[in-house]
Formats: structure tokens, sequence, C-alpha cells
């Protein structure tokens, strides 16, 4: 079966990209009619006892059907014309979609008829009834009523019955809407059969005659397969099963760690704010010099850093200045020469002054650092003199 599928027009399961259709029934049921109406074409002529295969394209897809023989009583049908209605399943391979069993309104179906209907549909076997549907044809001077019909498959109940009830009527003369809905309910049926169709029983015969050892080794393949499935289905129980239970022993666990995150989010308590109260401010004043300290360090290297440059930069411009005037007594070459030797005493008389700052600067430091020597040194003497061992000295003296 093709696997290509668009949605149906009419509602309903989306169709078969391709359709296959076996008609079957009585001598003179009408199927050669049938088929002519449904493919839409007049060259559809039977061949007397043999089967007759066209193919055509209906409501946009290909639509195969094979005409088969008809049939007669069960004891005056041929075998050749059995052997035909066997082999008809062969001829729209891999198999038909649907069988339609094409009986005429106003047919008596005696117990004689019914009987071989039974027997000769039987022919492809007992599954065949599972896709078969029952076609009831009227040519297209004969309106068929309500009434009629409903005597008709009051006549075919047992039949009806083999086939799920599923049967259709087709008016020859008025037959375009009615094809559509024929369609719609053989797509409808092979949904229902999960787009199976009718293996022919050549095939289960072969099955049948398989050598022994064949038969063993598929059954045994399928015993496998099964022991597998069950093996597959025992294991991811027990997967779950363990899943569950470690879920079970995280839940408390996890509730632990909640409950620990939420408890250190929590405020401190009175009691600890007045016993920590006095020592966070300590720590915060200290907290506060080193921060201030490190600003004023900070802004003083940057100022250093920028500022130095700058005087240098603005003595050198100031010397250009001054040497242009000096030397503009001597005119334009004068003015030209006199930048340069401006710039260069004022950068030397800047990197001059800068060393006295700086040498200055150095020798500040050098004496509040004896200061602060000498001032820990009587720190210590005063320790000396003050402590228990001194005081005892001057006891024993």
């Amino acid at each position: 079966m093709a696997s290509e599928r668009s949605p149906n027009v009419y509602g309903g399961p989306p169709p078969q990209s391709d359709l296959r259709l076996l008609l079957l029934g009585r001598v003179g049921a009408g199927k050669s009619t049938v088929a002519k109406t449904i493919l839409g074409r007049e060259n559809f002529r039977s061949e007397g006892g043999m089967c007759v295969k066209k193919q055509g394209e209906v409501a946009g897809r290909t639509v195969t059907v094979v005409d088969t023989p008809g049939w007669d009583t069960v004891k005056y049908t041929s075998t050749h014309i059995k052997q035909e209605i066997k082999n008809s399943v062969t001829l729209c391979p891999p198999g038909p979609h649907a069988l339609l069993l094409v009986v005429p309104i106003g047919d008596p179906l005696s117990s004689a008829e019914r009987k071989a209907i039974r027997y000769h549909m039987e022919l492809l076997s007992v599954r065949a009834w599972k896709f078969t549907m029952v076609l009831f044809v009227s040519e297209a001077e004969e309106k068929c009523t309500s009434i009629a019909q409903n005597q008709m498959i009051d006549r075919a109940k047992s039949i009806l019955a083999k086939c799920g009830d599923r049967h259709h009527l087709l008016e020859c003369g008025n037959s375009l809407p009615q094809i559509s809905e024929l369609l719609m309910k053989i797509d409808t049926m092979v949904a229902e059969n999960c787009e199976e169709f009718l293996i022919p029983q050549v095939y289960y015969e072969l099955m049948e005659t398989m050598p022994r050892e064949v038969t063993e080794l598929r059954r045994m393949y399928e015993d496998r397969e099964d022991r597998l499935k069950q093996k597959y289905k025992t294991e991811l129980r027990e997967k779950e099963e363990e899943l569950k239970k470690y879920r079970e022993e995280e839940k408390p666990k996890e509730r632990l760690m909640k409950r620990t995150s939420s408890s250190q989010l929590l405020p401190p308590s009175i009691s600890t704010e007045k016993q920590d109260g006095s020592v966070m401010a300590d720590h915060q004043k200290v907290d506060l010099q080193a921060v201030k300290q490190g600003y004023r360090e900070e802004a003083l290297s940057v100022v250093g850093h920028y500022v130095k440059p700058l005087i240098v930069i603005m003595t050198a411009v100031v010397g250009a200045l001054m040497g242009a005037v000096a030397g503009a007594e001597h005119g334009t070459l004068g003015a030209c020469i006199g930048i340069p030797i401006g710039i260069i005493l004022a950068v030397l008389v800047s990197y001059a002054v800068r060393g006295a700052a700086t040498a200055a600067r150095d020798i500040s430091i050098a004496v509040k650092a004896e200061e602060n020597e000498s001032q820990r040194r009587e720190e210590r003497a005063g320790f000396f003199l003050d402590s228990p061992k001194s005081k005892r000295f001057d006891k024993d003296q």
C-alpha cells in the first residue's frame, strides 16, 4: 500500500492514494456495469470465464478494479470458475482493499442463492468477510424506493451480518455522488481494518506447507521476541520503582535544605544585636578610618601622577614664551632660537624644584619616623617603670 495520504474532502478518514477493488457476484448481477460506473469507462468488457483487470483515476487517485466471472449455484459452478475466483486476489497485488459483493435490487435471494454467496466468498478464505461490502445495484430507469431498499436489506440480513452490516446502494444512471459516497465508505472500512488488505489464500497455504524446521525457527524467534518484550517490561518496572524509592528518600533531605536556607535568611535576634552592637560599631569605625585613609592615598597618587607632568608642561610653555620675547629683540631668528632655549631652561628649573621638594619631603618623613621611634621608646620605658617587677625592685631598694 502507498503511504502518502491526503484529507478526504467528504469528511471521514483520509483516503488511500491507490485503491484496489474486487467485484464478486452471480452471473448477470451487473459487475461489469459497476466497473464501468466506478471507472467512468465504456470499454470495460467482460471476458466470459476470465478475470478482467482495469485501472483508472477517480477523484485524484488510482483505482484498480478486478471483475471476476459470475458464479452459479454451488452444484453447477465449474472448477474453472472457482479457480478464477481464487486467483482474482493475486491480480491486484499485494491484495485488494475491498471486496464488493454485487447484488441486484429485486433479487429474491433464495436460500440456494444465499448458500452460493457464502460458499463462493469463502473460496477466498473466511477472512474475506472482514473486507466485504454488499453493493445493491439498480439500473437508471429503475427508481429504488426506500420500501424496496428496506425489503432488500431484510432479505440479505444473514449476508450483511457476516460482513459487519456494510452496504451501499448504487444507481448506475445517477452515479457520481453515489460513487463518491461509496469511496468514502470504503475508506472508512480500510481505516477500521488498520489499512490492511486481503492476503491471497495461496500465501497462507504456502506458509502451512513450509518445512518443519522453518516453522519451528519462526516459532522460536516469536518466543524470543515475547521473552525480550517481557524482560524489557520487567526492567522498566524495576527502574521506575528504584526512581520512586530514590525520590522518597531525597524528599526529607530537600525539606531540610530548604529549612536551613530559610533560617539563614532570617534577621538576627535582639539579644545577638545587643551583644554584637558595640563590636560592630568599633569595626565600623576602624573600617571607615581605613577607607578614608585609602581614598586619601589614592587621591594623592592620582594628583601626583597627573599634576606633575602638567606642571612641567606649563613651565615649558612659560619658558618658551619668555625665550620668544627675549629673542624678539634680535629679530625672528632670535625668537625662534629663544623658544627652545626657554623650554630647556624651564624644564631644568622644574626638575630642580621637584628634586628639592622630594628631598624636603624625605627629610620630613625621616624626622617624623624618628619622632615616632622616640615616642615608642618612651612608652616602652614608662611601661617598664610601671611594671610590677620595677616596683618590687624600688621597694627592695
